[in-house]
């Protein structure tokens, strides 16, 4: 669901408001749209992504094993020589199924800002959008120094009389502390959903720096090294001159996403940066947001 914010790491953030529209748009019509608009060429090659069953985020338990998604990616990134530059996290979960008026969503967006121990009237403060069919409130600012926190509640309408409600969270930072810093952001993350008993989905990303221009071979042998670690089959790749991006599925990995038909749950790409002459390794769990 979201959005970089550093320079040839993450861009900053251009999306909250037409982005969000758009992905409540696409999960109203049952798809996961929440990979985002980055401004890098290309889109993950995967394409029609649905939640497998029993992926609602309706409970207040987490998954069964996701806490080992951050050791396994750490171990992956370390397994392709990358040197680790930044890490996101995102978070959405859904908190009824009705539509919510104007005024509660700000209640809710208020409550969750506190919830992490934030100031609403700090950063940008509390900015809500209203229309007919469709109400937010978001929040951006720190959640500590050199963190980036992105904060929505968003209501959409249904078709009929109901709708959907969701609070999503984007995280994004240089690390610090490496694993030990994503674990965190993961508590912090849980403990945002935790008064609405709902265990969120999350998606994980990590961008390591390899220096220079790699050939062709030592694109692929890297990416390689990334699934081994994983352990992850590769199921659809795209590559051209600049470009290799994989999709895989990983049985070490508790969560995926089914798309076209077939499960992922990871996600690897190296592009090549003219700007600085580095190559960049994006890798995420379960898939890489937007375009990289």
């Amino acid at each position: 669901m979201f959005r970089w914010r550093f320079h040839l790491k993450y861009p900053q953030f251009t999306w909250p408001k037409l982005l969000l529209v758009i992905l409540f748009l696409s999960l109203a019509g049952g798809l996961l749209a929440s990979y985002l608009f980055l401004p890098r060429v290309v889109r993950s090659p995967l394409a029609g992504v649905t939640l497998p069953a029993g992926q609602a985020g309706s409970s207040g338990q987490p998954a069964a094993g996701d806490e080992v998604t951050p050791r396994l990616l750490f171990a992956a990134l370390n397994a392709s020589g990358a040197r680790l530059e930044s890490l996101h996290l995102e978070a959405w979960g859904r908190l009824n199924t009705s539509f919510t008026d104007a005024e509660t969503v700000a209640g809710l967006a208020q409550q969750a800002v506190t919830g992490l121990g934030l100031d609403p009237g700090a950063g940008s403060g509390l900015k809500c959008q209203d229309t007919e069919k469709f109400h937010s409130s978001t929040w951006e600012g720190e959640l500590q120094p050199g963190v980036k926190l992105f904060l929505s509640v968003q209501s959409l309408a249904g078709s009929g009389v109901d709708g959907e409600t969701y609070l999503l969270l984007d995280l994004t930072g240089e690390p610090r502390n490496g694993e030990g810093e994503m674990v965190a952001w993961q508590g912090k993350v849980r403990a945002a959903f935790r008064p609405w008993q709902v265990d969120p989905h999350l998606t994980y990303g990590l961008i390591g720096v390899i220096p220079g221009k790699l050939t062709g071979a030592e694109r692929q042998q890297r990416a390689r090294a990334v699934l081994a670690a994983l352990e992850a089959r590769k199921v659809e790749g795209v590559e051209d001159d600049e470009l290799l991006s994989i999709s895989a599925y990983s049985n070490r990995l508790p969560r995926s996403l089914a798309v076209a038909g077939r499960e992922v749950n990871v996600n690897v790409a190296l592009r090549f940066h003219t700007t600085d002459g580095n190559t960049y390794l994006h890798l995420g769990s379960p898939l890489l947001g937007g375009e990289y």
